[in-house]
């Protein structure tokens, strides 16, 4: 049985009430049905409507270089959405006992961020290690019409493809198996942070509103916060503003020649 053949055959079980390692290792992606509390779910529902109403009825602080990613501060409730056992408990079946936080975000398609996100993989934009995973939590439904994520399965097997932004499914030979699954809220899904991934506009105007957690073994110097065992770092950095740790590098170069052709202003002074 080859690689693709393995992974069709894991599809078949991507999608349960009970986490599988062995079909997320093959798939890169897995799918908890029903996994949230329904009272855990109706509370943060109800946060995010008086939120909604409250900050973002008349606008939002759209980021043009991502504008499905919410910038504004989220409500106490929502932004300890990671701290549920549920999301813990999975992923220590991926790293072990000692699991940590990277980012916890939104990422939601509404009115200001209708389009379709292009095909490509986490891993690119992250700092640390690399074995990190995603936990799409959805809290209205997320579905092919609205803007839902359609995920390349097995992909991740490529690992790290050496640059970030759109990928090129036409420049290999192999094909990998798309899906886009259908997700109501109690519904999770975990991902491996190399597995190519995009979504497609949404068309019938229902918000997609969606939690996106990043979790890693607790041995990454790059986290925030200890969710599981003990820690297995001593240092730690942040991964904000990664371009100052450089003296030279391509975006450095590619900022200096923006400011040369005059596409964006020229650094303020600091001194």
């Amino acid at each position: 049985m080859n690689t693709i053949e393995r992974v069709e055959r894991a599809l078949a079980h991507v999608s349960a009430q009970r986490f599988d390692p062995q079909v997320y290792a093959e798939t890169g992606f897995f799918i908890l049905r029903q996994a949230i509390d329904k009272q855990v779910v109706a509370r943060w529902q109800q946060v995010w409507q008086d939120f909604h109403a409250g900050k973002l009825s008349e606008g939002r602080n759209v980021n043009r270089a991502n504008p499905v990613a919410l910038t504004e501060e989220l409500p106490e409730a929502l932004a300890r959405m990671y701290r549920e056992p549920v999301f813990i408990d999975t992923v220590k079946q991926i790293f072990g006992e000692n699991v940590a936080l990277f980012n916890h975000r939104f990422v939601i398609k509404d009115a200001h961020s209708s389009g379709k996100v292009f095909l490509h993989q986490d891993s690119c934009y992250h700092l640390g290690n690399l074995n990190k995973c995603s936990l799409f939590v959805p809290l209205s439904i997320a579905n092919e019409d609205n803007g839902g994520m359609t995920f390349h399965a097995g992909s991740h097997k490529l690992g790290y493809l050496g640059d970030a932004g759109e990928i090129n499914p036409e420049a290999f030979e192999i094909r990998w198996p798309k899906v886009t699954p259908e997700l109501h809220p109690g519904d999770f899904i975990v991902m491996n942070s190399s597995l190519w991934h995009e979504s497609g506009p949404n068309k019938n105007g229902v918000h997609r509103i969606m939690a996106d957690m990043i979790m890693q073994p607790a041995d990454d110097p790059t986290s925030k916060e200890l969710l599981s065992g003990e820690w297995k770092t001593d240092i730690f950095y942040s991964p904000l503003n990664c371009a100052r740790y450089f003296a030279n590098s391509r975006v450095l170069k590619i900022i200096k020649y923006e400011t040369e052709l005059g596409l964006r202003p020229a650094p303020a002074k600091t001194d």
